[in-house]
């Protein structure tokens, strides 16, 4: 095992075992970001999320997958449409012409390659997201969540103890998705999230290792047992 993946796998398993939900990433957005997103939600790219677990749910992929070719609209994983990986085609959708500071983010700081989705995400005033995981083996690496905008009375949150993600605008996290989670826009704007998969690769994995050190200190190794 290399060292990256050695110490990611003390990452995942310290969160864990100190039920940590989310960490602060060492990145952040660029501030470009803004108005492409509602440049996208004014074109009207974004699709309904999830149906009956939210209300005012909408998403569009900046980054994934498509049968020929990337499709903006296919914001759940292929097996969620009834497709395998072997029968699709993963990369960046048509909307990377309208957002290319978040393409050059994407391409700057993680492993392209290796990206699953990504996705802007857009909560309506008044929205909701039911409390729900997704997964049972907890990974703070699950996803990263950036916010794109940030209205006040606008939350994401632990079910169980009620403990909140402090976002800002153009601050970026990772977050626990595996622990019951639920979200809420009670302002009366539209919260615009930006939300990434994807951590196979060596140059991804560094992020989180900064995020992490920078909080909690060096990970020294070797990592004792």
């Amino acid at each position: 095992m290399n060292i990256v993946n050695e110490k990611c796998n003390y990452i995942k398993k310290y969160c864990a075992d100190n039920d940590i939900f989310f960490l602060k990433a060492s990145v952040e957005l660029p501030p470009e970001v803004v108005a492409e997103a509602k440049q996208i939600w004014d074109e009207g790219f974004f699709v309904k999320h999830r149906g009956g677990e939210a209300s005012g749910w909408h998403s569009c992929a900046l980054y994934g997958w498509g049968i020929k070719e990337p499709e903006y609209y296919r914001t759940m994983n292929p097996s969620g449409y009834g497709f395998t990986e072997k029968e699709v085609t993963w990369g960046f959708t048509e909307i990377a012409e309208i957002a290319p500071k978040t393409k050059k983010f994407l391409e700057d700081t993680f492993d392209v390659s290796s990206l699953r989705r990504c996705r802007f995400m857009m909560l309506e005033p008044g929205g909701w997201i039911k409390a729900h995981d997704d997964g049972k083996e907890r990974s703070i690496w699950s996803a990263i969540n950036a916010a794109i905008t940030q209205p006040e009375d606008c939350y994401l949150r632990r079910a169980d103890t009620l403990e909140e993600v402090p976002f800002k605008p153009l601050h970026v996290f990772y977050y626990d998705n595996r622990v019951m989670h639920e979200a809420q826009n009670n302002s009366d704007k539209p919260r615009f999230h930006f939300i990434i998969h994807g951590f196979s690769g060596d140059k991804t994995k560094q992020v989180l290792i900064d995020s992490f050190e920078r909080d909690h200190g060096e990970i020294k190794l070797p990592i004792s047992k």
